[in-house]
């Protein structure tokens, strides 16, 4: 993705990559994604004092000569070799006093472009928030649609939401708990399992544990708190277990899950 955004791939690998980013929204996003943060990072440039800086010492200098050579002749030879010491004196502390300004200039180009350095993580910072914000808005503004494969693709967007606050957990744990598609429900446990070691989302998983009828999403969640090793999950396992209805399979693997624990 690197090197199609730099345009550094050939003629027919750009345009395969064209071709999959049509119709692979998840890849599309992850290219604007990198598109964005390789502006950032485009702009952080070292700021070099430029060309005039050192014409103008330059012009300064040699103005401040002529007018000590015409005050010399001006004043005649006499004054002027009384003087002699005086203007070898100024012209040298003139010359130091340019030094410093060039120099000073140079440092201080430096400083800026340090600065601007030093203000990129903060700039980075700032555009993953604004790209955490709009995945938070896609999954709220998706979770609620007609379409199954749309509250599929919002609760997508939940599982690369780093650090997701209790509010986007909320809304997966609901969708676990109540959505009337499997599918949704599956996938809303697919990205709370991201986030699995969050005590919170450890907390809501335990507690909705007992509420699962769907074989698949029971055996996940089993699986998965018993990786975690949560003993909280033990007793609703057992109940699982001793439910008639359970499907064999389940039971198998909850019993499984419990000599891990």
């Amino acid at each position: 993705m690197i090197d199609y955004l730099d345009r550094a791939l050939g003629a027919e690998k750009a345009a395969t990559v064209r071709a999959h980013l049509i119709g692979c929204a998840q890849c599309r996003t992850e290219v604007e994604e990198l598109r964005e943060l390789m502006l950032a990072m485009s702009d952080q440039e070292m700021q070099q004092p430029g060309q005039g800086l050192r014409e103008n010492f330059q012009v300064m200098l040699q103005s401040e000569l002529n007018m000590e050579t015409a005050d010399g002749l001006v004043r005649g030879p006499r004054e002027g070799k009384e003087e002699k010491f005086g203007v070898r004196a100024k012209i040298g502390w003139m010359t130091a006093a340019a030094c410093i300004l060039l120099f000073g200039g140079i440092w201080i180009g430096a400083a800026i472009g340090s600065r601007k350095a030093s203000d990129m993580p903060d700039k980075l910072d700032a555009m993953q928030q604004e790209i955490k914000q709009m995945k938070e808005s896609l999954l709220f503004s998706l979770i609620d649609n007609e379409s199954a494969s749309q509250r599929i693709k919002a609760v997508g967007y939940a599982e690369k939401i780093p650090n997701p606050d209790q509010k986007v957990i909320q809304v997966l744990v609901g969708t676990l708990n109540h959505d009337k598609n499997v599918n949704v429900r599956l996938a809303a446990l697919y990205s709370l399992a991201s986030f699995a070691d969050n005590p919170s989302v450890r907390d809501s998983l335990v507690t909705s544990l007992p509420k699962q009828a769907e074989p698949l999403i029971q055996v996940m969640l089993i699986n998965l708190l018993a990786e975690k090793k949560d003993n909280r999950a033990i007793g609703p396992i057992r109940d699982i277990i001793s439910n008639k209805n359970t499907l064999p399979a389940v039971k198998d693997a909850a019993q499984r899950s419990l000599r891990t624990m």
